[in-house]
C-alpha cells in the first residue's frame, strides 16, 4: 500500500475532506493511491458508550465510502454520515489487495485503536459557522458589464447608467438574472478601479439616482445586483492621499496606507502591482476597515439594495476587512453575496465568515485548454474537474462564480482561435457544471479582442449579423436548460462515463438523470454510446430521437434524457 498518496484533511467542517451537507449530515472524503480497493470510514458520537461485561465500550459503526473521482494518480472516496448530535470522532479502514491499514489524525497502524488521542474528531458542529449556499444564487447567471464600453443612452457621448437600463429587457429575454457591473464610482481612469470617491456615481455614467433607478428597475424584472469594489487601492487623486501628499506624517489618513522610508529616507509607499498611479490601501487599519464598512458597503446596500459584492484583488485584503464587511451585509440582508477574484487554490478565504465564493478561474483554465487547444485531451480534462471537484467542498463549488472570459482575459472569440464549434462547446461546458456562471459582456454576441484592453471594447449595438443572432440564441438555449433542469448545474451530482472515443458526464438528482456527450474530435464521428444499452434518447438541446450508434458533428454536443 503506498500511503504517501493518502490524505484527508480535517481542520473544522469547512475543508475539501470535511463538510456539512445540512443540519445532522456531514460529508467526508479521503484522497488515495490508485492500489486502493476500498475504504470503511468508523465513526460515532465520542461521548456515547455501551455497558459490557468487560465495561464500557464505544459503539462504533461503519460506512462503505464510494469512489467519487478517479484520476491518473488518485482515487477520491465519499460518503455522507448522520451526525445527530452535531459531533464525531472517527476513522477509517483502507483496504489494498493485501494489506488492511487503520488511518487516522496520527498515522497508520495495522491493529485497531478506538484511543481518543489518535482519531479524527468534529468537537461540535456550530450553528453560525455553518456555510450553505443561498437559495437564489443556486439559480442566477450573473452578466458582467463594464459600464463604459456597454451601452449609451440616446447616443449620449459615454456609456452610462441609462444605456444599460435601456437593455436590460435584452438582457431578460437572454436569460440573465444577475447584473454584476465593474466599479461605477468616481473614478479617473475608463475602468474605474482607480477610485476616486467610493461615495458616489461617475458623472460619466450618470447620478447617485440613475444608479437607484438602475438597481430597482432591475429588481423589479428579477434581476440582482452585484457591485464590484476594490479595497486594496485607489486613485492617486482620492481625497485621502491628496491628505497624505499634502500633510505627510501630519495627515490623519497617513496610516490608512502602507508608507514607509528607504534607505536614504524618502518616504516610499506601496501600490496595487507596480502601478504609481493606485496607493495601496492598510486594510489591516481599524479606520479604514470602518470607512469601507459603514461609509460605502452599508451605504449603498441601504440605497439600492445591493444583493452581492464582487471583491477586487480579494487575496491581498485582511482578514479583518472581509470579516466585518460580511457583518456588515449581513446585518442588511443575512442572503447577501461576497465573490473574491482569486485566481489560484482559494479555499483558505471562503467560509461563513468570509468570502462565500471565488471566481473559478480553475474550471476556466480547464474548459479552455481543453477546447482551445489543437488537440482535445479529454483524459487531461477529466483529471482537472475531478481534482478541483474534490479542492473544494460542495458548497464551496456552487457558491463559486465560474466563467470564461472577463475584462482581464482575451475574449472567448479571440482564445478559440474565432472558432465558433469551440465557442459553443465552451459555452456548453460552463452551463452544464456547478455554480453562479458568469458572461462577458458580449460573448452572447460573438464578440472578438485579445488581451486588455482590447478585451474591452464597445459593443457595436448596431451589428445584427447572423453571428451575433446564433450566439445570442445558443447562450439563451443553454440558460434556459439550466434554469429548467436543475440537475444539470447545482441540483445533480456530476460523474464522468468511461469512453473510448467521445466525452461523456452524467448529471443525476434522485430522480432526473441526463447525460451530456462530446464529441470532442476535431472531425465528424460515428459514436456508440455505450450508457445506451440499447434505450432511446432524446436529446433536449434540439429534441431529437437519439439512439446508442449517432453521428457527432465536429465538436458537437448533446444532453440526453432516457425517451420512455
Amino acid at each position: 500500500m503506498d500511503t504517501s498518496k493518502i490524505l484527508h484533511i480535517n481542520s473544522r467542517y469547512h475543508t475539501q475532506d470535511l463538510f456539512v451537507e445540512e443540519i445532522g449530515k456531514i460529508g467526508i472524503r479521503i484522497r488515495c493511491g490508485k492500489d486502493i480497493d476500498g475504504v470503511v470510514v468508523v465513526y460515532n458520537d465520542p461521548y456515547v458508550r455501551t455497558v459490557t461485561e468487560n465495561g464500557l465500550y464505544w459503539p462504533y459503526k461503519k460506512a462503505e465510502m464510494k469512489v467519487s473521482g478517479e484520476t491518473n494518480e488518485f482515487k477520491f472516496f465519499s460518503v455522507s454520515i448522520d451526525a445527530l448530535s452535531r459531533r464525531l470522532k472517527y476513522y477509517f479502514l483502507i483496504y489494498s489487495k493485501d494489506q488492511v491499514l487503520q488511518y487516522s489524525e496520527t498515522g497508520f497502524t495495522s491493529g485497531y485503536n478506538h484511543d481518543d488521542m489518535s482519531m479524527f474528531f468534529v468537537p461540535y458542529i456550530d450553528k453560525n459557522r455553518i456555510h450553505l449556499p443561498y437559495s437564489w444564487l443556486k439559480n442566477t447567471v450573473w452578466y458582467q458589464i463594464l459600464p463604459s464600453r456597454f451601452s449609451n443612452y440616446k447616443n449620449s457621448k459615454n456609456c452610462n447608467l441609462k444605456g444599460i437600463m435601456s437593455k436590460l429587457e435584452y438582457l431578460k429575454k437572454l436569460g440573465i438574472t444577475g447584473l454584476y457591473l465593474n466599479p461605477v464610482y468616481h473614478g479617473k481612469s475608463y475602468h474605474k478601479y482607480d477610485v476616486i470617491d467610493y461615495e458616489h456615481i461617475d458623472p460619466d455614467f450618470g447620478t447617485d439616482e440613475d444608479f437607484v433607478l438602475l438597481c430597482n428597475k432591475a429588481h423589479k424584472m428579477g434581476m440582482k445586483v452585484m457591485m464590484d469594489i476594490s479595497f486594496t487601492h485607489c486613485s492617486s487623486s482620492n481625497k485621502f492621499w491628496l491628505d497624505v501628499i499634502k500633510n505627510k506624517e501630519n495627515s490623519k489618513y497617513f496610516d490608512w496606507f502602507n508608507i514607509y522610508k528607504d534607505e536614504k529616507g524618502n518616504f516610499c509607499y506601496e501600490t496595487f502591482a507596480y502601478e504609481k498611479e493606485m496607493p495601496k490601501f492598510n486594510t489591516e487599519n481599524f479606520k479604514v476597515i470602518e470607512y469601507f464598512c459603514n461609509k460605502v458597503v452599508k451605504k449603498w446596500m441601504m440605497l439600492c439594495n445591493i444583493d452581492a459584492w464582487r471583491i477586487d484583488v480579494a487575496n491581498e485584503i485582511s482578514d479583518e476587512l472581509l470579516i466585518n464587511v460580511k457583518n456588515v451585509m449581513h446585518s442588511i440582508n443575512p442572503q447577501s453575496y461576497i465573490v473574491g477574484e482569486i485566481w489560484h487554490n482559494a479555499s483558505d478565504w471562503i467560509s461563513k465568515k468570509r468570502l462565500d465564493g471565488v471566481t473559478n478561474y480553475a474550471l476556466s483554465r480547464s474548459i479552455l485548454s481543453f477546447v482551445c487547444a489543437p488537440f482535445h485531451d479529454v483524459n487531461k480534462f477529466k483529471n482537472d474537474i475531478i481534482c478541483l471537484l474534490h479542492s473544494y467542498s460542495p458548497c464551496q463549488i456552487i457558491m463559486s462564480m465560474p466563467l470564461l472570459d472577463s475584462h482581464d482575459t482575451p475574449r472567448l472569440r479571440y482564445m478559440a482561435n474565432q472558432d465558433k464549434d469551440k465557442v459553443k462547446l465552451s459555452l456548453f461546458l460552463l452551463f452544464t457544471f456547478y455554480g453562479a456562471p458568469s458572461i462577458y459582456y458580449g460573448t452572447e454576441r460573438f464578440m472578438d479582442g485579445a488581451g486588455d484592453p482590447d478585451c474591452r471594447r464597445k459593443v457595436d449595438w448596431k451589428d445584427t449579423s447572423p453571428d451575433t443572432e446564433e450566439f445570442f440564441n445558443i447562450t439563451s438555449t443553454l440558460i434556459k436548460l439550466r434554469k429548467n433542469h436543475p440537475e444539470l448545474s447545482n441540483d445533480g451530482t456530476y460523474e464522468f462515463l468511461n469512453d473510448e472515443d467521445i466525452l461523456v458526464f452524467k448529471r443525476q438528482s434522485y430522480n432526473k438523470t441526463y447525460w451530456c456527450v462530446v464529441n470532442p474530435n476535431e472531425y465528424d464521428t460515428q459514436c456508440h454510446l455505450n450508457f445506451a444499452c440499447g434505450k432511446k434518447f432524446k436529446n433536449i438541446i434540439n429534441g431529437d430521437t437519439i439512439f446508442e450508434n449517432i453521428k457527432m458533428n465536429r465538436l458537437g454536443f448533446m444532453i440526453l434524457e432516457e425517451d420512455k
